[in-house]
């Protein structure tokens, strides 16, 4: 059984009771990843969120135009170290989009995932459950949006900059 104080942990998870963390812990499955194995790939469809709950995990994106090219180790950029608790893909409880970035093991990892067909059978079950962690992974997006904004603003300056325009 997986612990709930792990997910009581969790921004992903704020807000939901003991009992409600229990029907969520009950709906994880996990699997160990050995290290240097991706947990999954850009561009593969999304129907799950992740949850590392022991070891280490990188992020990276595939630089340059040709998204759909081979994967080139050397043509990646690493974008995010994640280190345990943390959770990662919550798109993938949202849409069908795409991954965004390939996240691959750095050491050997305990993965949870919680796909969206077992999260929208909880969230039927417990709208209020359904409500929070959509609103939780509202948060969290919002704040990376934020981020992002900023750090186009510094990249659009120092370009800028670069380019002799004052």
């Amino acid at each position: 059984m997986i612990d709930i104080g792990l997910l009581r942990g969790m921004p992903l998870f704020g807000g939901l009771s003991d009992e409600q963390l229990r029907e969520v812990a009950a709906a994880l499955r996990g699997r160990v990843v050995p290290e240097g194995q991706a947990v999954f790939r850009e561009g593969e469809k999304s129907t799950s969120v992740y949850i590392l709950a022991r070891g280490s995990a990188g992020t990276s994106k595939r630089l340059g135009l040709a998204i759909r090219a081979s994967v080139d180790t050397a043509r990646q950029k690493t974008l995010v170290r994640l280190v345990a608790p943390q959770f990662f893909g919550e798109v993938g409880l949202l849409s069908d989009l795409e991954r965004s970035a390939t996240v691959t093991t750095e050491s050997e990892c305990e993965i949870l995932e919680l796909s969206r067909e077992d999260f929208e059978r909880l969230a039927a079950r417990d709208p209020q459950l359904g409500y929070q962690v959509l609103r939780n992974i509202a948060a969290v997006l919002v704040d990376r949006l934020r981020r992002t904004d900023l750090d186009v603003v510094k990249l659009t300056a120092a370009l800028s900059l670069a380019l002799g325009n004052r």
